[in-house]
């Protein structure tokens, strides 16, 4: 896929703040470590990277992967959206959403839309409280607060809140249908929010905490008592990885192949900040992600088989060891 220099150009301003062009180079940040120096080239004409103190190098598709934090299959379907203006090849995630009609509005004048969604109080007659109520009950998340969302751009879903002191500083809506994408973000213009840049709220106090691919299995850890937070998606970014530096990282990500790359990428990120530990716990055979053992499995039984399937991360050797 031959990129126009010009989209590679525009990205790559957008995206660093800290930068500068000598010749067809453009020198920036590292993405994969935090010292502020400029050891990261892309040629803007074909697109081409490398990082030469952390020895990664690729495709700008795979840059657009790492920088947003998203699936190389998003991330081509991004640049293919700037090339052909395709409506197709949207995605929902770190990338921009460009919509007019919202793009003024703040994430906490968005939320103002949404109803706070009360299991216990259906309508009937409703669909979409049909819809959130089963999937609520499907997951077994009856003990966490939902929000719902009936017209406009977010209609149909069930939004999962980001809330610090009783405000949303962002939200993910879950689709309720089989049509569309599965999770929709408010766009990076709603105060100047990034997907890629947030991890979902958690105890910053506590010495460990839990990373999930997504909330919902960020929530599922939350209602067993556990430290949680995810990172909207299977790769984390360079932001994430500078909020979580000093603490026991234990990756909780799907048991699928884009889950296992995630844990390989995430662990580069954390070495590079020094980290107390990281830790990987391995979903038990047959299971997608601890969600789907939640809904399987006794409370014991799921408190056991987590802490079980945990295990620490060292240079020369793996050890199992109880959080708790």
């Amino acid at each position: 896929m031959q990129i126009p220099p010009y989209i590679i150009e525009k990205y790559l301003v957008s995206r660093f703040q800290n930068y500068r062009i000598s010749g067809r180079e453009f020198l920036m940040d590292s993405v994969f470590i935090e010292d502020g120096k400029k050891h990261m080239s892309v040629n803007l004409d074909t697109g081409l990277w490398q990082d030469f103190k952390a020895s990664e190098s690729g495709n700008f598709p795979q840059l657009v992967s790492y920088v947003d934090s998203v699936s190389m299959d998003a991330a081509v379907k991004f640049v293919r959206a700037q090339m052909f203006s395709d409506p197709e090849t949207l995605f929902a995630s770190s990338c921009i959403e460009k919509n007019d009609s919202i793009s003024k509005n703040t994430v906490s004048e968005i939320f103002k839309d949404f109803s706070k969604f009360n299991i216990n109080n259906v309508n009937a007659a409703d669909l979409t409280e049909r819809l959130a109520c089963k999937f609520i009950k499907e997951r077994k998340l009856q003990a966490w607060d939902f929000y719902i969302c009936k017209s406009g751009k977010f209609a149909n879903r069930v939004i999962i809140p980001y809330m610090h002191d009783n405000n949303a500083f962002f939200f993910q809506g879950r689709n309720l249908s089989r049509f569309g994408m599965k999770y929709l973000n408010p766009s990076r213009e709603n105060g100047g929010v990034k997907s890629s840049d947030i991890l979902f709220p958690f105890d910053t106090s506590a010495d460990y905490v839990f990373i999930t691919e997504g909330p919902i299995d960020a929530i599922t850890l939350r209602i067993h008592g556990y430290n949680a937070t995810c990172t909207q998606g299977s790769f984390m970014s360079y932001e994430q990885a500078r909020q979580l530096k000093g603490k026991r990282v234990i990756f909780a990500y799907d048991s699928d192949e884009a889950g296992k790359a995630g844990v390989q990428k995430g662990i580069k990120m954390l070495l590079n900040r020094n980290t107390k530990s990281f830790y990987v716990s391995v979903l038990p055979e047959g299971y997608k992600d601890w969600n789907e053992v939640h809904v399987d499995k006794t409370r014991e039984e799921f408190d056991t088989l987590l802490d079980d399937s945990v295990t620490k991360m060292d240079l020369a050797f793996m050890v199992r060891e109880r959080l708790r």
